[in-house]
């Protein structure tokens, strides 16, 4: 098929797809939806121009009862003008009225407040003098306690005079008592210091025979620490000999000692020697096998070099192949991106297009309801068939989806049975 029509198989598959049909079907909500809005708004200006012929027609039927109609309010205007005139007159009566009585009121209010002012003045003269009573009873008063101080003040003087001479007889009593006491304690202390001197020249002599008996203990103990000193001096060169002996068996021993080890180090020589040989023999052992070993290593390495070299080789071929895949779903992709992109630029054209006929035809009824109001001729009849041709129209209808400007026009059933 895609050599018949002469498009690529990418532009087939666009036009079969989920997402071109996703748009058609957006643009036929969209369609309906903008349908629905003409529809509503048409209809809107079809009820403004019924209610306008309805309301000329009223209107003719009521001027005949209008001048009635004004009649009768002039009327009832009238009569309420006179109540509120009636009303207004006596509202000012009632006012005055209540104006004289206030006055009156406060005519009265006057008399009592001077009344009441006089009574508080005659109070307030009887207060006054209750205050000056008060007052001269107080000065008395501060005058009799004024001399009553005065004369507490006199006997408590002489109350401290009185006090003062008995303190200084006292005084003179307790010098007379003091000095008889300063006598009697020079005496004693007189006494006491000859006892004290008596005391010191006994203990003097004491301390002096203590001293001599001490001094002949001194020499006893001397004596005793020479003849300790001799001694020890003996036991210390016994001693001495006794460690030289000593000192010559353990040099005989160490000795003997030294030539064990020396006799045991040449043994444990000899076997270190031994050990030596068995461990050289072990080592060259290990260095054949790890020759061995090496040569086996190199051989394996390159039996996995070749691999490797045929690995990457095939590793190669495939990606190219899956490249050369990529590649034309790619470009298989990209034609059927572009015709999905310029279906869509169509569809939306198609929109744009039904957008702009729906707002000229809301114009035109407009422009039709505005010269019947001027010209004062309604014609419902006519505009409601002018509405019906207008949603008649194919870009408000399924026909708008007919043909495709980006791709041909293929037959449904070709498509589905290739």
């Amino acid at each position: 098929m895609a050599r018949d029509f002469g498009v690529s198989k990418g532009a087939i598959l666009a036009l079969n797809s989920d997402g071109l049909k996703q748009e058609r079907k957006k643009l036929l909500k969209a369609q309906e939806s903008e349908k629905k809005w003409l529809q509503s708004a048409l209809n809107a200006e079809l009820n403004q121009l019924k209610a306008l012929e309805n309301g000329k027609a009223f209107a003719e039927k009521e001027g005949d009862t209008e001048a009635e109609r004004l009649k009768e309010n002039s009327r009832k205007m009238k009569e309420l003008n006179d109540k509120r005139a009636s009303d207004e007159e006596r509202k000012q009566m009632e006012a005055e009225a209540r104006q004289k009585l206030e006055k009156q009121i406060a005519k009265e209010e006057f008399h009592k407040q001077q009344e009441e002012i006089k009574r508080l003045g005659e109070m307030q003269a009887f207060r006054e003098k209750e205050a000056y009573a008060r007052q001269v009873a107080a000065a008395d008063a501060k005058k009799q306690a004024e001399a009553d101080k005065e004369r507490k003040r006199e006997e408590e003087y002489n109350r401290t005079e009185a006090r003062k001479n008995e303190m200084r007889a006292l005084d003179l009593r307790r010098t007379d008592i003091l000095e008889q006491q300063t006598q009697q304690k020079s005496a004693q202390l007189a006494d006491l210091q000859a006892k004290r001197d008596e005391r010191i020249m006994g203990s003097i002599q004491a301390n002096m025979e203590l001293e001599h008996k001490r001094r002949d203990e001194f020499e006893n103990r001397q004596q005793v620490e020479a003849e300790r000193e001799e001694r020890l001096m003996q036991a210390k060169a016994l001693q001495q000999e006794e460690g030289a002996k000593r000192s010559f068996q353990l040099m005989m021993r160490r000795k003997v000692i030294q030539q064990e080890a020396n006799q045991k180090m040449e043994e444990r020589r000899g076997a270190i020697l031994e050990q030596h040989e068995v461990t050289e023999y072990r080592l060259l052992e290990h260095e054949q096998k790890k020759e061995r070993y090496l040569d086996f290593k190199r051989e394996l390495d390159g039996l996995r070099g070749k691999n490797k070299e045929i690995n990457v080789e095939r590793q190669r071929r495939r990606e190219e192949s899956v490249r050369e895949m990529v590649a034309e779903q790619v470009r298989k992709k990209d034609d059927k991106i572009d015709a999905l992109n310029g279906e869509r630029k169509r569809l939306w054209a198609l929109r744009r297009h039904a957008q702009s006929e729906a707002y000229r035809a809301r114009e035109q009824v407009k422009s039709e309801i505005m010269r019947q109001r001027i010209t004062s001729k309604f014609n419902s009849k006519a505009l409601e068939q002018k509405l019906a041709s207008i949603m008649q129209q194919d870009c408000f209808t399924e026909k708008l989806l007919g043909g495709s400007a980006s791709m041909p026009t293929l037959k449904q059933a070709s498509v589905e049975s290739h």
